[in-house]
């Protein structure tokens, strides 16, 4: 049997779902997340690199004795 008036599936509030304002929200959001997790391993990447180029000179400095 058709579905007719009241009775048809929402497709308004499927459609809703599918809003293209609602993926680019998500796609910002997700392009946040991801700036924010590339800025804290850039962090940790900087700071063994400062690290490092003190524990070299270091290690260098007693193999050399």
């Amino acid at each position: 049997r058709a579905l007719t008036g009241s009775r048809r599936p929402h497709s308004r509030n499927m459609a809703t779902s599918n809003n293209p304002r609602k993926f680019s929200e998500k796609i910002a959001l997700h392009n946040q997340k991801q700036a924010e997790e590339t800025a804290a391993f850039e962090e940790v990447m900087k700071d063994l690199s400062i690290t490092r180029d003190k524990i070299i000179p270091f290690v260098e400095l007693i193999d050399s004795r």
